[in-house]
């Protein structure tokens, strides 16, 4: 790869931007909007729109866009499921040495590809970008957002930069994740890593993710997806490494599970005190970090995100039974 210290354009890795997209024309457009400011030689990039079968007028917010771009944009249709298959699409078409990926719910500030390949080093396969909620949208209680301060071991899609190579040499080989969503990407990252490459991390490839508000019963099912953790996990058994001892998702759950046994198994023999294996839970959620600080506001919203943790129980026992693989 070329040396990015330089000043002079033609040195500059040639980047491919491969966004999936699906019913979201106008956070689309901003994204876009974002991408065409980058502070990034405008022949050194290009971006590539791979529209996921939503008759919802992207096609004509890509046209419209690419007329007047200054830096070639395509637009792709395809039929089929799950974004990890858009990305593959998009990164075949790639000219770039460099392939940066970004969803269409996400809005790049303007270092965000000069600091994302400054972070390739001889070895590197794939550099996380830091992904934070939009500080432009309201924070709502019931809401959608991402929200990657530092190194993950899911390796987020929504802000990542690949090597080409490493990336047509992992996502060449069909796997279960090939059609799913929730997943896909950690299994993309995963299979990278395994040809000997290395991961970075770039702070300072920001994204801002959008915050969305979610009905009730969206924002509950969300969850739903973490049914998919078990087969990383079998798949990928140094993943246990990333868990609360070995077998927890997070503290959280593993609390959550506590109060989940005292409930099923205390109550019948000591009574009231199998309330004690609900304090741990609510302990937990007041002081791990997070936004709401006020401890009335945490208790309550502990208590709203109890069918959510049940929701998160019964994905993680049901992924845990279906791939053979314990998480919960």
């Amino acid at each position: 790869m070329s040396d990015t210290t330089t000043n002079a354009p033609a040195d500059w890795p040639f980047i491919s931007v491969v966004i999936p997209t699906r019913a979201r024309p106008l956070a689309l457009k901003r994204c876009l909007e974002a991408l065409l400011a980058q502070d990034y030689p405008v022949d050194r990039y290009e971006i590539h729109v791979v529209h996921n079968a939503s008759p919802d007028g992207t096609e004509e917010v890509v046209r419209e866009m690419a007329a007047g771009a200054g830096v070639p944009l395509t637009y792709t249709w395809r039929a089929g499921n799950g974004p990890g298959l858009s990305r593959r699409v998009g990164g075949m078409k790639a000219a770039g040495d460099i392939l940066a990926f970004i969803d269409d719910d996400c809005v790049a500030t303007p270092g965000w590809l000069r600091a994302g390949v400054a972070a390739f080093g001889p070895r590197t396969g794939l550099v996380q970008g830091r992904t934070a909620p939009n500080p432009a949208h309201k924070r709502r209680l019931l809401e959608k957002t991402v929200n990657v301060p530092g190194p993950s071991p899911y390796f987020e899609t929504c802000n990542i930069f690949y090597r080409k190579d490493a990336f047509l040499e992992a996502s060449g080989e069909a796997g279960p994740f090939a059609e799913l969503f929730f997943g896909e990407d950690t299994d993309l990252a995963r299979r990278v890593l395994r040809e000997g490459y290395e991961a970075a991390f770039a702070a300072d490839a920001l994204a801002y993710h959008d915050v969305t508000r979610q009905p009730l019963v969206k924002w509950l099912m969300e969850c739903w997806h973490l049914r998919n953790i078990p087969l990383l996990v079998r798949l990928w058994p140094e993943m246990r490494e990333t868990l609360f001892l070995g077998v927890f998702l997070s503290r959280q759950s593993a609390a959550f599970d506590l109060a989940v046994v005292g409930g099923l198994l205390g109550a019948p023999f000591i009574g009231g005190w199998a309330l004690l294996f609900v304090l741990p839970y609510l302990l937990v959620r007041m002081l791990e970090p997070g936004r709401y600080r006020n401890p009335p506001v945490v208790i309550a919203r502990a208590l709203l995100g109890l069918p959510r943790s049940c929701v998160t129980f019964a994905a993680l026992v049901y992924g845990s039974i279906r791939h053979r693989a314990l998480v919960l």
